[in-house]
C-alpha cells in the first residue's frame, strides 16, 4: 500500500515523497519571459519545502505562446542559464524539478506578443472562452510547434532540469487539437480521436528524441473538458492508453478549463472538508485501471487524510497540490514532523492578483494580515 512519505523514481528522477508541486502561473519573470531574481526565491521557497518534486508554472515554447504577463519563457537558448539558476535554487535541498512547457495556442494574448505574429489555434473558429479567431496551423506550423516543444524540453535538460511535463489540459494548445470543440480540420491532424492524437504523439516522439529514454516525460491531460464537443472521459481514457503506447512517463489527470462552467473549472472554491477534496479523483482512478505510467491526482487536496485515503486505496500512485503551497510551502516538512492539521489554504483564489502586477502571487489572506499589523 503506497503511503505520502515513500520514496519512489520515476526513469532518472528520485522524489522523497509522492506529493507533486502543480504547475502554476507565478508571475515572476520579466516581460519577456526571462528568470528574475523574484522567480529564483520563489522557487527555492519551494524547495525548501521538502515536496516530493516541483512542476513550474508553465512556460511558453514560442513568442506566440504567451498568455498572461510575466509568464515564463522557454523559446531561446538564451533562457537557459535562467532556467539553470531556477533549477538549482530550487533543488538545493533535494525536491526534483520539473518543467512545464506550453504552446497556449487560441489562448494566447497578442497584446503580449513583443514582437507581432499571429494567433494559431488548430481550426480557425472562435474559441469559446475568448471569442478570438485564430489562424488555423498548417503543416508548417505544426512543425515549428513540433521543434519548439522539443527545444524546449532540451533546454530543460541542458538546464539540469529533473524532467518535463507536457501541458495536454486546461484548453491550451495540446488540448485544443485533442478536443473536437476546438480541432474541426479536414486533414491528418483532425476528425476522428485517433487523427486528433496525432499533434500529440508527434510532440511526444520529438520531445523524446531530444531527451532521450531516461529523462522523464510527464503530461497533464484533461479527463473531461466539460464543454460541448470537448474531450469525453472515454476519449481521455483512449488518450492516456495511446500515451502509455507512445512512452509517456506519468500522466497527471485534470479538467475544464475558462471555456467551462465556473464550477468546473480546475482552480474551484468553496473546498470547506474532505468532501469537497479532490474532486478529479474518480477521473485519475478510472485512468489508472489502465496505465502502466503513474497516475498524479490534482484538484483541491487540502488534508493528509485525504492524501493517505488516495494513496492506500490506489486511486492514484501521486498527488498534486499547488494553492496550498502558495501559503504553505513548506507544508510537506509540516507534515513530516507530525502536525497533520491541513493546509491553511482557504481556496479563495486571490492568490493569483499579485501575480498580474509583476509582484508574484502570493496569499491574499496573509497580505490583508500582514497590512493590519
Amino acid at each position: 500500500m503506497a503511503e505520502l512519505f515513500e520514496k519512489t523514481s520515476i526513469k532518472s528522477m528520485n522524489l522523497p515523497n509522492r506529493c507533486f508541486r502543480s504547475a502554476t502561473w507565478s508571475g515572476v519573470a520579466d516581460e519577456r519571459g526571462y528568470i528574475t531574481e523574484q522567480g529564483l526565491e520563489f522557487y527555492s521557497r519551494l524547495g525548501s519545502g521538502q515536496i516530493g518534486a516541483i512542476i513550474t508554472g508553465y512556460q511558453y515554447v514560442m513568442k506566440n505562446g504567451i498568455q498572461l504577463p510575466f509568464m515564463t519563457g522557454n523559446y531561446d537558448d538564451s533562457q537557459i542559464a535562467g532556467l539553470a539558476k531556477l533549477a538549482e535554487r530550487a533543488k538545493a535541498q533535494g525536491s526534483p524539478i520539473i518543467g512545464q512547457i506550453v504552446h497556449c495556442g487560441v489562448r494566447a494574448n497578442p497584446k503580449l506578443f513583443f514582437d507581432g505574429g499571429d494567433v494559431w489555434g488548430p481550426s480557425a473558429i472562435p474559441d469559446l472562452a475568448s471569442g478570438i479567431v485564430p489562424r488555423e496551423a498548417g503543416k508548417t506550423e505544426i512543425l515549428e510547434l513540433l521543434e519548439a516543444y522539443a527545444n524546449a524540453a532540451f533546454r530543460l535538460k541542458k538546464a539540469g532540469f529533473d524532467g518535463v511535463q507536457l501541458h495536454g489540459a486546461h484548453g491550451y494548445g495540446i488540448n485544443q487539437f485533442l478536443s473536437a470543440a476546438w480541432n474541426q480540420r479536414g486533414d491528418s491532424y483532425g476528425g476522428s480521436l485517433r487523427k486528433r492524437y496525432r499533434f500529440l504523439g508527434e510532440t511526444l516522439e520529438a520531445v523524446r528524441g531530444l531527451v532521450g529514454e531516461e529523462f522523464p516525460v510527464l503530461i497533464k491531460l484533461n479527463a473531461n473538458d466539460f464543454v460541448e464537443a470537448g474531450l469525453t472521459p472515454e476519449e481521455s481514457l483512449q488518450v492516456s492508453k495511446w500515451l502509455n503506447d507512445d512512452g509517456i512517463d506519468a500522466i497527471e489527470v485534470s479538467g475544464g478549463g475558462t471555456a467551462a462552467p465556473k464550477h468546473l473549472w480546475p482552480i474551484r472554491g468553496k473546498i470547506k472538508d474532505r468532501s469537497d477534496e479532490a474532486y478529479f479523483r474518480d477521473y485519475a482512478m478510472m485512468i489508472k485501471g489502465s496505465s502502466r505510467a503513474p497516475i498524479i491526482t490534482v484538484g483541491g487536496v487540502r488534508s493528509f487524510e485525504t492524501v493517505q485515503d488516495i494513496l492506500g486505496s490506489g486511486d492514484a500512485d501521486y498527488v498534486s497540490m499547488s494553492r496550498p503551497f502558495i501559503r504553505e510551502p513548506w507544508l510537506i516538512a509540516r507534515w513530516t514532523s507530525g502536525d497533520l492539521s491541513k493546509a491553511s489554504c482557504i481556496s479563495c483564489g486571490g492568490c493569483f492578483e499579485t501575480g498580474f502586477k509583476g509582484l508574484g502571487i502570493s496569499c491574499k489572506v496573509d497580505r490583508e494580515t500582514q497590512s493590519q499589523e
